[in-house]
């Protein structure tokens, strides 16, 4: 079994032809047919279901692949080690945030890290927890942060809570509502409402706000997976929509949308970096892991000074 078979297999699979890999591979098509036959022979198993429709794995081509996803992770995290001993600091890091962590932590964390290593490549998705964490798992993500109500029940990740945050209410910055006062959660019900959803697990961060303050979800004329869009609908219109208040924090702030200030109680959520065991981890993720922290502890500490001085805006 050859690295370069296993490494053709994903792209298949991944890709759902056998043509459109070898395209993202840089390889003829025949070439990676001829691969893949070698490995199921090898094998002695199919592990390709082949149709007009294109490719699928078989069951015996799903355990392979979950395999081959950990044995590709744990080659890039040694050259990743290698090429730090020697100095050359490069590598690859591949990051999965929350959306409103893609707009303030991580490019802070990424800018300040690449200014100490400028040759060290990101790739960046955006999920939500606990959908990621199965690709926390097989390694095709080194790290996820993203907002998170409990600690994973699985001693085989690393959990690190970075800042406490909470879900605000967000309209346009001319709203209103912005100068109500003692507003309950319950008051904005039968406002038109974007509801912001992602994950597919029942832990939907939006849903269990309202649960928290044993109100159902309000009546919505709009259902969003963008949160770009969402933010953009609330800033042209008279919509609510819930929104964590680290979008809220140092000069970022978006200046079209405004939190409204309410009475209840509001549950908090963690943002969190999860990855696997540390010891898992090459060098140059470790140092990225590090920069993380330090710049959810510089966050962490300014909102805290914002508090203190009793500013309005989280």
């Amino acid at each position: 079994m050859k690295l370069s078979q296993l490494r053709n297999f994903i792209a298949v699979v991944e890709a759902g032809a056998v043509r459109q890999a070898a395209v993202n591979l840089n390889l003829s098509q025949s070439s990676v047919s001829k691969s893949i036959q070698n490995l199921e022979e090898e094998l002695g198993a199919e592990i390709m279901h082949r149709s007009a429709h294109g490719v699928t794995a078989t069951a015996a081509g799903k355990a392979l692949l979950g395999r081959a996803k950990v044995i590709e992770a744990e080659l890039r995290h040694a050259r990743n080690d290698v090429q730090t001993i020697q100095g050359a600091q490069v590598g690859e890091i591949r990051v999965s945030a929350s959306p409103t962590v893609a707009m303030g932590l991580l490019p802070r964390a990424i800018i300040a890290f690449q200014r100490a290593r400028p040759r060290v490549s990101f790739r960046i998705s955006e999920d939500v927890y606990p959908d990621i964490l199965p690709a926390i798992r097989t390694g095709d993500i080194d790290f996820a942060i993203c907002l998170v109500p409990t600690r994973p029940r699985d001693e085989t990740l690393s959990f690190v809570r970075l800042v406490e945050d909470h879900l605000m209410p967000a309209v346009r910055a001319d709203h209103p509502l912005i100068s109500a006062r003692k507003l309950q959660l319950a008051d904005l019900l039968e406002l038109d409402w974007i509801i912001y959803r992602r994950s597919h697990t029942g832990l939907d961060v939006f849903e269990q706000t309202f649960a928290s303050n044993h109100l159902a979800l309000p009546k919505s004329t709009i259902e969003c997976t963008s949160f770009a869009c969402a933010l953009a609908l609330v800033a042209n219109g008279d919509y609510v929509t819930l929104v964590p208040s680290q979008v809220f924090f140092g000069d970022r702030t978006p200046p079209s949308i405004a939190l409204l200030p309410l009475d209840s109680p509001m549950q908090p959520w963690q943002v969190a970096v999860i990855s696997r065991a540390r010891h898992e981890l090459s060098a140059v993720g470790l140092a990225f892991l590090a920069e993380i922290e330090r710049v959810a502890a510089k966050i962490g500490s300014s909102k805290g000074r914002g508090r203190r001085a009793g500013r309005t805006r989280p």
